[in-house]
């Protein structure tokens, strides 16, 4: 999308997306704040999370090959097939795959696509990773402010949220690139 711009085009565009964003959340904040109900509070922070999650997603419409340093996506001695059982990965990634939520993104599925694209999918899932990080940050800065202002049920519903739409995504993505290089050793 802002690939073929220059970095000062992509950074001016940038800064105005995450002015956009950040209004948004700003008005969805100020919804919060002025409701006792607490499935105003849910929706709102649904749509808020969702607000959120464009950070990421824009960051790499600009920055396609931005990643954190290489020791971020190498597998922790924690990371095994039992620890993304008990969290619960297998069943998340059920439910998504029988979602809308699976043509948000399909760059990170394999089914019908040959080996050729193994490598392309390890990328894709790094990225994907990454950018729900970025969402993550996103919303955790504005968890703390809840917190902060004893907002608890914001900060309980958009923690659920932040959980939902980003920590899982983002253990998913780490349990596929694992199993994927287990499987085909010569990715790594």
């Amino acid at each position: 999308m802002l690939q073929h711009y220059s970095l000062i085009n992509k950074v001016f565009i940038l800064t105005a997306l995450y002015f956009v964003v950040g209004f948004t959340a700003y008005l969805l904040c100020s919804v919060l704040f002025s409701s006792e109900n607490i499935f105003t509070t849910l929706a709102v922070n649904f749509l808020l999370c969702w607000d959120l999650m464009l950070v990421g997603f824009f960051f790499f419409q600009a920055f396609k090959y931005i990643r954190f340093p290489s020791s971020f996506y190498e597998k922790r001695k924690i990371e095994t097939e039992l620890w993304f059982k008990l969290l619960g990965v297998q069943i998340f990634r059920i439910v998504l795959i029988n979602s809308f939520f699976k043509k948000l993104n399909t760059r990170v599925y394999l089914k019908g696509r040959g080996k050729a694209y193994y490598k392309i999918f390890i990328e894709e899932t790094k990225q994907s990773e990454t950018s729900h990080m970025f969402s993550f940050l996103a919303t955790f800065i504005l968890q703390v402010i809840f917190f902060y202002h004893e907002c608890f049920n914001d900060f309980i519903a958009l923690s659920t949220f932040s959980i939902v739409f980003n920590i899982y995504p983002i253990l998913l993505q780490r349990k596929n690139r694992f199993l994927m290089l287990k499987t085909h050793k010569y990715l790594c």
